[in-house]
């Protein structure tokens, strides 16, 4: 065999400490089957006693304290540098290190003393190229692999696999799609887990859930964070009064008046996590309430609602495989949903797929899988049905879009141009960040109109969907409850609105930004609030059907730490009842 040139990487390696503890126990496997199959052929043991001696104390050490291990390999190498024994330990133990430049090196050394060695080596040796893009070397290392006789059946299954990986990577990474990120900031983003569940262009708002670790414990929650003037707001629960815990994954349908979500602190749940629906009625958001038609003894999350809320897919877990898979349930025309069926095998596969996204067209159906060729990790695919309601054969987005990292979840607006994925980055926060793309053409949905929200039915979409608004076009002098001449404009779209609809009931919030006094701002919000209650007194609202609140600085749609959000946080909203 040829040998390989050895290239030189630096690199910076983020990998989840779980990651290790999964793949010590492999790398102990591969590293003692080798060797034990070895040693009924040929043996490559040292004529060095004293290499010998500290080769068999490392592999005590090996995977307890790799460190220790990796000692006792040094000293066996300087009494003898050709050991192949210790050679080849030594590349696992780089490579459970994350030390991979070094791993090569190893690998690479083994190979220019012996090719024949340790060939099944030559499949991590591969891996390895392959993580960093040198596909050409890991394809001529599997084909040279794949050419020799007597290899194991199971053995060669491994290596085909592989070669197959390395030539459809390399296609993609030939191939680049259009893809320009921009990680919509750290107001949202943080160094916990985010993900994108659902994007409302009408209203320039999305629907995140928000994941937390802290050492042992973990708990998530859903927040709704909205666009001003190119700015993402603070989140903030999307459930203010909910009594469940750990709430994520939510998606609400194209007519506002359902929320489906997932969750594992209800008591009426079945299995480990359920799918549950709000609905929003008479003004109000009922309890949640379990889709026990879908629901399972198993994991169930992930929901997404077609457009015309007849369909809904969702994810559900296998605890005796380990795996998770796609299902989808149809609305019947007393609203009940059906008992869930598995997507077929063209889509769902013996590994793991998640996060659908059935778009506003209800004919492209994007996902995420870690066993469909990608390009490592979880990958972003698409599906489209045809005419005759079958899924076609999954298509992966692309490089540079998917990576060798986990692109987990993507939205993809009703226009078709805009998207958002959830993906763990470099140039991230930590974990999982919230991105936001023009998607590539190739990948575009059919483009669907929706009706937008008029200036006209700004406050009547605010009241349908039971959300304060923030009042528009009123405006104070600096440091004043004073309604300045600019306002009176916004003053008479809140009187027009109250005069249409007459049975309903408003409270005014004042608000201001963190500078001075809590105490003053508490006042001068409280203020505010009244002057705007006043003006629309004045003007013949009964005084019966205003309250006036104020809430100082505590409820920010920015943090305080410019000038420019700061402006923004000093407003007056609305909120409603009837």
């Amino acid at each position: 065999m040829k040998i390989l040139q050895v290239k030189v990487f630096i690199v910076f390696i983020y990998m989840l400490s779980q990651i290790n503890k999964i793949l010590r126990p492999f790398l102990m496997t591969m590293f003692f089957m080798m060797l034990s199959e070895i040693s009924f052929s040929q043996t490559h043991k040292s004529t060095s006693k004293k290499a010998v001696k500290n080769f068999e104390k490392a592999c005590k050490e090996f995977l307890n304290d790799n460190r220790k291990a990796l000692m006792y390999v040094e000293k066996a190498l300087q009494y003898d540098e050709n050991y192949l024994d210790a050679l080849l330990l030594k590349a696992e133990l780089y490579q459970d290190m994350w030390y991979d430049s070094l791993a090569l090196i190893s690998y690479n050394r083994i190979f220019e003393i012996d090719s024949m060695a340790y060939p099944k080596s030559a499949i991590s040796l591969s891996k390895l190229y392959m993580k960093y893009f040198c596909y050409d070397e890991s394809i001529s290392l599997l084909n040279w692999f794949l050419s020799l006789p007597g290899q194991k059946e199971s053995v060669r299954k491994i290596a085909e696999r592989e070669l197959t990986l390395a030539k459809f990577r390399k296609e993609l990474v030939d191939n680049p799609v259009d893809y320009n990120p921009k990680n919509i900031g750290n107001i949202v983003n943080s160094s916990d887990d985010e993900y994108i569940n659902q994007y409302y262009p009408a209203e320039e708002k999305i629907v995140i859930t928000n994941f937390h670790r802290f050492e042992s414990l973990v708990s998530e929650n859903v927040y709704v964070t909205y666009m001003i003037d190119s700015l993402w707001t603070m989140p903030k629960p999307l459930f203010e009064n909910m009594d469940a815990k750990d709430i994520g994954a939510a998606n609400v349908s194209a007519d506002g008046s359902e929320i489906y979500f997932s969750t594992s602190s209800l008591y009426d749940g079945y299995g480990s996590c359920d799918i549950y629906c709000v609905k929003f009625t008479d003004g109000k958001w009922s309890a949640p309430h379990n889709i026990n038609s879908i629901n399972s003894p198993e994991w169930e999350s992930q929901p997404s609602i077609s457009a015309d809320g007849k369909e809904l897919y969702f994810v559900r877990g296998n605890r005796k495989a380990g795996t998770t898979d796609m299902f989808v349930s149809y609305r019947d025309f007393e609203g009940n949903w059906s008992k869930a069926e598995c997507l077929n095998t063209k889509i769902n596969t013996d590994g793991n797929e998640r996060s659908p996204f059935i778009h506003h067209d209800g004919k492209t159906l994007y996902f995420s899988s870690d066993k469909h060729l990608g390009m490592g990790g979880f990958d972003l695919f698409v599906s489209r049905r045809d005419a005759n309601g079958d899924w076609s054969e999954p298509v992966n987005l692309g490089y540079p879009l998917n990576s060798s990292y986990d692109e987990m979840n993507l939205v993809v607006s009703n226009d078709a141009v805009k998207a958002f994925i959830s993906s763990q980055r470099l140039d991230g926060n930590g974990g999982f960040d919230i991105y936001e793309f023009e998607l590539d053409d190739k990948f575009r949905p059919e483009a669907i109109e929706i009706e937008t929200i008029s200036d006209e039915d700004y406050y009547v979409a605010a009241m349908e969907k039971g959300n304060d608004v923030t009042l528009r076009n009123i405006y104070f002098a600096f440091d004043s409850a004073e309604l300045t001449a600019e306002s009176s404009d916004g003053i008479n779209e809140i009187y027009d609105f109250l005069l249409e609809y007459p049975d309903v009931k408003i409270e005014i919030l004042g608000h201001t930004d963190d500078m001075g006094d809590e105490k003053y701002n508490q006042a001068l919000s409280e203020r505010r609030a009244e002057a705007v209650a006043i003006a629309l007194i004045n003007k013949g609202i009964s005084a019966e059907r205003i309250k006036t609140k104020g809430c100082g600085s505590t409820q920010p749609l920015f943090p305080n730490n410019f000038d420019e959000l700061r402006d923004f946080n000093r407003r007056v909203s609305m909120g409603f009842s009837r």
